[in-house]
């Protein structure tokens, strides 16, 4: 037995020493340079928004198709300052920590925006709905307040070609949520006060403008973009009592949640109102206490009067970050 056991361990041994060590002899195994399917490499180059479906757990910060161009974000990840207004804004019934909801169409931000505020004026203590669910609730709430009971002053809600400031003031009425002031120029101290006295903030922007605010200069798109609605619900002083240092949270239904500077938000504004002739920043109260369907058919009136003088363009959405994309 001894005999036949070092006789198998020196044939092994002399087959061993025949292979090549490492680095010398034998052909490289080759390095692929991706081995991914090349369909996937081919949505990758796309620069369209596509169709999401609902997440069964939701979505903690908005993954949009692919989620490309998020890690570019330079204040999405490690970098993203506290929300002062977090507090104040949970005392009044908000949830400063909704999460984003991803709009499910080219023309779909107006509808996505309205559903964030949805979940978003829910207490965290009284869970959430899924994002289809939030979806037929905005719609739901929008034809109630929009249908034959308010004869008076019947405002048609049509989400499916974008929403006009109109549109979004009476939806946001019958979701319970109040416009208590507008601004057509963007006063940074106004909505800065706004928000820490436990408001959330809704805009109506140029949709390049607001992202380049997040962007590197070699990434930020060139021209203007489509107009778009985005809900500012955070703000950080940046460490100084100069308001237009303050930077501001953004929930983008397209290209997620990223901080901007009160200066990127101005122009953000000023650049929609310049090429798509609207936009200026809503300050939304959550009307925790307005709950019957004449209450809400009034709030919706008195939000479409305080919006009365912003242009009646239609806020669609844009196309969302690719790394693909040439600046």
């Amino acid at each position: 037995m001894t005999v036949i056991a070092n006789t198998t361990l020196n044939s092994v041994r002399q087959a061993l020493s025949k292979l090549p060590s490492p680095g010398q002899g034998g052909p490289a195994a080759p390095i692929l340079k991706d081995a991914r399917p090349p369909a996937e490499l081919a949505r990758m180059e796309r620069d369209l928004f596509q169709d999401t479906k609902p997440a069964p757990r939701g979505v903690p910060r908005l993954t949009v198709p692919d989620a490309m161009g998020i890690t570019d974000l330079p204040f999405l990840r490690d970098l993203a300052p506290e929300n002062e207004a977090g507090q104040a804004q949970a005392h009044k019934g908000w949830s400063p920590t909704a999460s984003v909801i991803a709009q499910d169409s080219d023309v779909g931000c107006g509808e996505a925006t309205l559903a964030f505020l949805s979940r978003a004026s829910r207490s965290v203590t009284k869970g959430t709905l899924c994002e289809k669910q939030e979806r037929e609730s905005v719609r739901a709430s929008a034809a109630a307040v929009s249908g034959p009971r308010s004869t008076s002053s019947k405002v048609e809600v049509n989400l499916d070609d974008g929403a006009t400031p109109e549109e979004m003031s009476t939806a946001l009425g019958g979701l319970g949520i109040e416009i208590t002031g507008g601004f057509a120029d963007f006063d940074a101290a106004a909505t800065g006060r706004a928000l820490k006295e436990g408001q959330f903030g809704m805009a109506l922007v140029d949709s390049n403008a607001i992202l380049n605010g997040a962007l590197a200069p070699e990434q930020q798109r060139s021209g203007p973009g489509q107009l778009h609605w985005v809900t500012i619900d955070g703000i950080n002083s940046n460490g100084t009592a100069d308001p237009s240092d303050d930077l501001f949270r953004v929930k983008d239904p397209v290209n997620g949640e990223y901080w901007v500077s009160a200066r990127d938000l101005e122009k953000a504004v000023q650049s929609a109102q310049q090429h798509h002739g609207s936009g200026g920043i809503f300050a939304l109260e959550n009307r925790t206490d307005v709950g019957s369907a004449s209450e809400r058919d009034a709030l919706a009136q008195l939000n479409r009067e305080r919006t009365a003088s912003f242009a009646d363009k239609n806020g669609v959405g844009s196309k969302r970050l690719s790394l693909g994309e040439s600046s």
